[in-house]
């Protein structure tokens, strides 16, 4: 069969507001999750293609129509976070009108988190909820009359028959991740095309890997409905093995392991670092992790193996408003934490999470005073969106709330405001956005030493894009 995958576009206003005061910054990476769906539908035997609109962030839909007539697929997947929904559903209905007789599938974050608000325009024959490589294979097999004859007895799926939604069972997690062929990133535009944010990279082309799924964290603000809470690893062999191949076959120059807790397994990770001072040519890269998953001896073995970067969720400045989070952890394992990797020569980069439930005038405050206290390289404010999935999310509908997903609601706009904590006016919220950007990288002393910190061309010319999208908020 002929199997059409979508990255659906998501404009630069979607993102940044009317504004578009981060235009410059987006971070516009590979569609890996439609790469790993087109690396197991290729294995076996059908023609794959994907569109990745999502790197251009402009209106594509013409492009799409034309593209998707002329390949003329059987099956058409679209994936989807939540405030790209809207433009998963606009995709799907215009192809609709000229591939009538095409599959429609539906997968990704919010399809999993709000199934019955993705199946409620009924654009989409099938919702793949959850891990969606084995899902997707039986549904294949199911469409060739080679496995089970009823999409019932396929796990993880949601369709209509008639007038009902119906669930199937769950589908178990994939406890052997290394069974998952690395992700076709020959059906992807080549890497140089993409442009991660500034703030996360030194050298370009940079390569994304997950070599990890499922976060054990409790997170209320974090949608944990596609992987699950129980993590799962690949070997440090075939992580390894995905290096070289993004490295020699594709022309990375760095890499950026995109697990949520990186250095959650100690071993593995020493593993990892040992074989990457032997690939050649030599590989720098950055890693997202915890506080609490580090500590010196780590942060050093690391660095010699060409860590420059470690992002951490520090979340917020305020003890009471962590333990509200649910992060296990506190202000003095955050600056614990920032202090070991500074002193191993690695760089920080900080994500910070505003305006939840609990949040206060005075909490955003010791959260920016905080940050600017910290030697942290960057620092990401990002307002609270309560996602579906979340536990924020529940604990908010139980309370009343209601929420319009159809409206942006990215996290970097800030003119949309989906939610606003009770005991914050939302003038007040808005401003504080905008400002505490500014009071963090406009101060002379930050960037002087920005200035003493960048070692690569590549990077001055992206901290420049920043510092003039900083100074137009």
């Amino acid at each position: 069969m002929k199997i059409l995958l979508i990255d659906v576009p998501f404009g630069i206003r979607e993102i940044g507001g009317k504004r578009a005061a981060f235009a410059s910054v987006r971070n516009v990476i590979p569609a890996l999750g439609l790469a790993y769906l087109a690396a197991v539908a290729e294995k076996e035997g059908h023609d794959v293609c994907i569109f990745d609109y999502a790197k251009k962030f402009d209106d594509n839909w013409d492009a799409i129509v034309r593209k998707s007539i002329s390949f003329k697929p059987d099956i058409i997947g679209i994936t989807a976070t939540t405030p790209a929904f809207k433009n998963a559903l606009k995709t799907a209905t215009l192809l609709r009108k000229t591939m009538p007789n095409a599959v429609f599938l539906a997968g990704g974050a919010h399809p999993t988190a709000a199934p019955e608000h993705a199946a409620a325009a009924r654009v989409f024959d099938y919702l793949i909820l959850g891990e969606g490589e084995v899902t997707f294979v039986e549904l294949l097999q199911h469409f060739e009359g080679k496995g089970t004859t009823k999409p019932e007895d396929i796990p993880g799926l949601a369709f209509w028959r008639d007038k009902k939604l119906i669930f199937t069972q769950p589908r178990k997690p994939i406890e052997n991740l290394d069974s998952i062929p690395l992700p076709a990133r020959h059906l992807l535009p080549p890497l140089k095309l993409y442009h991660p944010t500034p703030a996360s990279y030194r050298k370009l082309p940079l390569a994304h890997i997950i070599t990890s799924r499922g976060c054990p964290s409790k997170c209320n603000f974090c949608d944990r409905s596609v992987f699950g809470e129980k993590y799962r690893k690949r070997s440090s062999d075939n992580v390894l093995a995905e290096v070289e191949e993004v490295v020699s076959k594709y022309g990375a120059r760095e890499i950026r392991f995109f697990d949520d807790c990186f250095t959650i397994n100690k071993n593995r990770l020493e593993e990892i670092c040992q074989g990457l001072k032997k690939i050649r040519p030599r590989c720098i890269w950055t890693c997202l992790t915890k506080v609490n998953l580090v500590n010196p001896e780590m942060l050093q073995m690391m660095h010699d193996a060409g860590c420059w970067q470690v992002l951490y969720g520090l979340e917020s400045g305020d003890d009471r408003v962590l333990k509200t989070l649910g992060k296990g952890t506190t202000v003095k394992q955050n600056r614990l934490a920032v202090k070991w990797t500074r002193e191993a020569h690695i760089r920080v980069r900080a994500d910070f999470i505003v305006g939840t439930p609990n949040e206060t005038m005075e909490t955003l405050t010791n959260t920016l005073n905080f940050a600017k206290k910290l030697p942290i390289d960057f620092a990401h404010f990002n307002k609270f969106v309560p996602f579906p999935g979340t536990e924020f999310y529940r604990q908010l509908i139980k309370q009343g709330y209601w929420f319009d997903f159809s409206r942006d609601s990215s996290i970097m706009d800030h003119d949309a405001l989906v939610f606003v904590p009770s005991a914050i006016p939302s003038a007040k919220y808005r401003e504080f956005l905008d400002r505490a950007y500014k009071e963090f990288y406009l101060r002379p002393s930050y960037i002087l030493r920005r200035l003493f910190a960048m070692r690569t061309f590549t990077e001055f010319c992206g901290n420049i894009k920043g510092f003039f999208s900083i100074r137009s908020i």
